[in-house]
């Protein structure tokens, strides 16, 4: 699922990102995309200072249900405005996959490194099975977050579609890279 066709693995992004530009002023736009949200009953969303966060009401959600951020901006030596995007799950979800790795690999390291030195010091390899599991581990949670990003493909889709149509009513949309 790469957005940005130029910066992609074979794995696909973790939190796709890409770029659109748009001539008008930063603040119509962000104005017009605030209160197109309203209108729309498929989508939900706010505004906070210079970014729009859209999503999908609360009664479609599910886990996996993503999250749109929309940065509107004008960039130094430009003549357009920039409307950054970058999708990803809830910021709770996030978190807790995040969490998830660093505690798989804060584990892995210090019990591998007693493993290690156990193993040194009295041949003892009883605790070096810590650092294969925790591969396996770390394996099993991506995979795991890239069916869960699959099953919120439709309505990552849907939210990408609202940003372009609403932006395109005030504007030529055009993607950059």
């Amino acid at each position: 699922m790469p957005f940005n066709r130029l910066n992609h693995s074979i794995l696909g992004e973790i939190r796709p990102r890409f770029k659109l530009k748009i001539d008008v002023e930063p603040e119509k736009a962000l104005n017009h995309l605030e209160g197109a949200i309203p209108k729309d009953p498929t989508v939900s969303g706010e505004r906070s200072m210079g970014v729009v966060f859209v999503r999908i009401p609360k009664s479609k959600q599910h886990y996996w249900s993503p999250e749109l951020t929309v940065r509107i901006e004008k960039e130094e030596f430009t003549d357009y405005t920039t409307v950054s995007c970058l999708v990803g799950p809830r910021q709770s979800v996030w978190a807790m996959f995040s969490f998830m790795y660093a505690v798989i690999f804060l584990i892995s390291t210090f019990a591998g490194i007693f493993g290690f030195v156990k193993y040194i010091n009295h041949n003892d390899a009883s605790w070096l099975w810590v650092i294969p599991t925790g591969m396996i581990f770390t394996a099993s949670i991506f995979i795991t977050s890239k069916i869960g990003q699959r099953k919120g493909r439709d309505q990552m889709l849907h939210l990408i579609s609202f940003v372009y149509h609403s932006l395109s009513k005030i504007s030529k949309v055009e993607r950059l890279g």
